[in-house]
């Protein structure tokens, strides 16, 4: 009598496997880096529109709202915000003077850039005494799945979906 191999564990793992831990991630990661926002003056929802124009090589307002999911009056309202922060300004595009181009300013740069910085001594401080070779497997993983759900590109709107 032959015992059946075990079957990798990438077959065995449902779907609510990956989306509890999933959600409780990012549950935990916005209760952390919130109270950075706001030592910074803003909210998620100017934060958000400003990591992306911050990581993005297509500032436009219409691009912006697209990535955020967000429809381009509310993608307005927080780029409204973000220009009064003097975090983002507002620029003719070079290429096309019909159209609006947005970019971070060095000040919203350094807002990004302290957020991040507390954000990563917050994290450092409650991932010690998880082993090395542990963080670098979920580093690995994380960067894969990211790629991954960004490459699928756009899911339906809400309105589809209903």
């Amino acid at each position: 009598m032959s015992v059946a191999a075990p079957r990798p564990i990438a077959h065995d793992v449902s779907e609510s496997d990956l989306l509890e831990p999933i959600r409780d991630v990012s549950h935990e990661i916005i209760r952390l880096i919130v109270p950075h926002m706001v030592a910074a003056g803003m909210a998620p929802s100017t934060f958000w529109p400003l990591h992306h124009l911050d990581r993005s090589e297509e500032p436009y307002p219409s691009k912006l709202a697209r990535r955020l999911g967000v429809t381009p009056a509310a993608c307005t309202a927080s780029v409204d915000q973000l220009v009064e922060l003097g975090y983002v300004v507002r620029r003719t595009s070079e290429s096309d003077r019909r159209q609006v181009v947005l970019a971070v300013t060095p000040k919203g740069h350094r807002a990004l850039e302290a957020v991040w910085r507390h954000f990563g001594s917050s994290l450092r401080e409650r991932l010690v005494g998880i082993p090395p070779e542990d963080l670098a497997t979920t580093a690995r993983t994380l960067v894969t799945v990211s790629a991954r759900l960004r490459s699928a590109g756009p899911e339906a709107s809400a309105g589809e979906s209903a």
